[in-house]
Formats: structure tokens, sequence, C-alpha cells
């Protein structure tokens, strides 16, 4: 923007009419400097927006094509080999991918909705929805739910020197079925299923597996 400086004839006045153009002509250019950072800021704002990808904890590749997040911790995976390698840690005699078989064999009745492996504390082992199943509940929902049937069970197993150790606890709900019980002496299985699920059929496959 050209800045014309107005030749005097009064100088007073001249000087400062001189003077306040010189500070309009600073404020023009001062303005257009920060209309321009103001749309670098919004272009960079939505670039960010718009980047979905997710890196992966193992080997720190950023993908928005194979992120796979994990439901027992939460993370970000770019391949089934890294979400192994992040999870290969002993839990008692078992590893993660024990749990992993477990849940694949469980995942035969295509009635199940969700698995969870969890001590008896809570503390998730392994969980994992079916594939396109909708979740009714939110995560902290879930999670309420499980530690919920966890508290339950140990109430339970305080009587279970008068009436004996507990097979299973099912719980039938408009929209699902939901069986918690034991796995070994430190561990249980809670697992969601559809209403028409065959329960009885589904537990005793459950009980019939080798597992020590």
């Amino acid at each position: 923007m050209p800045y014309v400086k107005v030749a005097p004839s009064n100088t007073s006045f001249y000087n400062t009419f001189n003077l306040l153009l010189g500070e309009l002509h600073q404020l023009a250019i001062m303005t257009i400097k920060l209309l321009k950072f103001v749309k670098f800021l919004s272009y960079y704002s939505y670039i960010n927006y718009m980047d979905m990808s997710a890196t992966c904890v193992m080997c720190g590749k950023k993908s928005q094509e194979y992120a796979i997040e994990c439901s027992c911790c939460g993370n970000f995976f770019c391949t089934e080999e890294c979400k192994v390698r992040g999870h290969q840690k002993k839990m008692s005699h078992h590893t993660w991918l024990d749990y992993k078989h477990l849940y694949e064999k469980i995942m035969n009745d295509p009635q199940v909705r969700l698995i969870t492996v969890c001590d008896l504390d809570g503390e998730i082992m392994y969980s994992g929805h079916r594939q396109g199943t909708k979740n009714l509940l939110t995560p902290e929902e879930s999670r309420n739910s499980l530690e919920l049937a966890v508290r339950s069970w140990k109430i339970r197993s305080q009587l279970a020197s008068k009436i004996g150790k507990g097979k299973y606890v099912l719980a039938e709900y408009e929209k699902v079925k939901r069986i918690t019980m034991p796995l070994g002496e430190n561990h249980l299985l809670y697992i969601t299923t559809e209403v028409k699920c065959n329960h009885s059929t589904l537990i005793d496959m459950i009980r019939n597996l080798e597992w020590q």
C-alpha cells in the first residue's frame, strides 16, 4: 500500500496529518500480516482436525489405514504382529496369546457378542467384541458393568464353603444375555450374547476347553 506524503502549507496541521497518515499506513500493514497469520492458523488447524491417523505404540508408524485399537488397553497398533508384541507379558503363567486363542474359540459361537477375561481384581487380560457388533453400552458403562460382575462373584464366593463353588451366573435382559463364570482359580470370563443364544451349550463348551 503506497504512502503519499502531503506537501505542507500549514506546517503544524500538515505535520500532524502526515503523522496520522504514517500511522494508518503502518496499521494497514500490520492488519494485512495479521490476516495472513490467521489464515495460516485456520489452515493448520483444519489439517490437524482432518488428521484421523493413529501412531503404533510399538514401532511408531502413523497411518489412517491400518490402526488397530485394542479393547484391552486402548492403544493403537499398525499390525497384528505389533499388537501381539505389545501384549506379550506374563499374566500368571498364561500369555496374552493364550487369552486371544481362548477368545477365538469361544467366538466360534455366532451368538457371542463380547468376551472379556479378567482377574479377580477386575484387571482386564483380554477383551474384544465381535466385528460389526454394535455396542449397547458406553466404554465407561461397560467397565462399571464388569466391575459389578466381579464384585458380585467375589461376594458369592464367600459362601463357597457352605454351598460349593460357583459354576456360572446368568443374567438375561431384553436385548442380551450376560454370563459370568470362573476361568481357572484366579480369573473370570465375562461374556455377553444375543438373547437367542443357547447358553447351556455355550457354557458346556467353555467348561470343556483345556485351561490349566
